[in-house]
């Protein structure tokens, strides 16, 4: 799965560095969606345990440790942005407001599927 997203993203590397825009992303985009099937669709097929306990944790401590990092960031920088920008020091780009977008909406999908998955057997 991995080395199929992988060739994606080589295939758009070499497609924004030939001026081929259109085939790099196309390229990308089939790696990314053919990976993310194979993701969801191995476990369902496969009669071996692909991942167990220690896999689960693994995962856990790298989302706990991503989600701590991003929100110590988010927290220890964007109301100071705010605040140098009311004062005239700074101008927020559109691209610095997308990714405080950004950022707001992953903690909030975070929190949503934090709740489902609480609240599920």
């Amino acid at each position: 799965m991995y080395g199929v997203v992988g060739i994606g993203i080589l295939g758009l590397l070499v497609g924004l560095a030939t001026d081929r825009h259109l085939v790099g992303t196309v390229l990308y985009l089939l790696g990314s969606w053919i990976g993310g099937v194979i993701a969801v669709v191995a476990p369902r097929w496969s009669d071996q345990q692909l991942q167990d306990e220690r896999d689960d944790a693994l995962h856990n401590r790298a989302s706990g440790l991503a989600m701590g990092i991003t929100m110590a960031l988010g927290i220890g920088i964007v109301p100071a942005l705010y605040v140098l920008e009311a004062g005239g020091y700074v101008d927020l780009t559109g691209a610095i407001g997308g990714g405080i977008l950004v950022a707001s909406a992953l903690f909030l999908l975070y929190g949503v599927c934090f709740g489902i998955v609480k609240r599920r057997p």
